[in-house]
């Protein structure tokens, strides 16, 4: 597997596979905005892209924000998928707070979290936990 910024084909079936999935965190209109911005990223492997995910950087409160990560496919559903694209995009950053915000009952994605050394700050907005990391 590896990681790269999403590319016009890439944008396409991601936009299809996303508009299909109907999540509330990941919308069609937030993969729009994230490709046009240079910020919508994939992880992929051979000519598979497997999961996106998106990196804002958040002005406001000065942290680098891993926004909307999604499996396009429930067939690839906990493989490993999302453990990879955590463990390579921390390996780009430094010197900056990153910030993820999972709803609080994603376990999985906690979990991972947690065992990447984020650690949860608060809950807000009812379901939502915000974990952070100094890199």
């Amino acid at each position: 597997m590896r990681i790269r910024v999403a590319t016009p084909s890439d944008y396409r079936w991601i936009m299809n596979a996303v508009c299909r999935k109907h999540l509330p965190f990941c919308t069609c209109n937030h993969i729009k905005d994230d490709f046009t911005w240079g910020r919508l990223y994939c992880v992929y492997k051979g000519d598979k892209v497997l999961a996106t995910f998106s990196l804002v950087y958040d002005y406001d409160y000065d942290y680098l924000a891993i926004k909307r990560m999604c499996i396009l496919n429930k067939k690839n559903e906990h493989k490993g998928i999302a453990r990879f694209a955590m463990h390579e995009i921390l390996k780009y950053i430094h010197n900056c707070k990153v910030g993820v915000t999972p709803w609080e009952d994603n376990y999985a994605v906690r979990h991972i979290l947690e065992s990447e050394g984020f650690k949860m700050e608060y809950k807000f907005m009812g379901h939502w936990c915000f974990y952070s990391k100094e890199m």
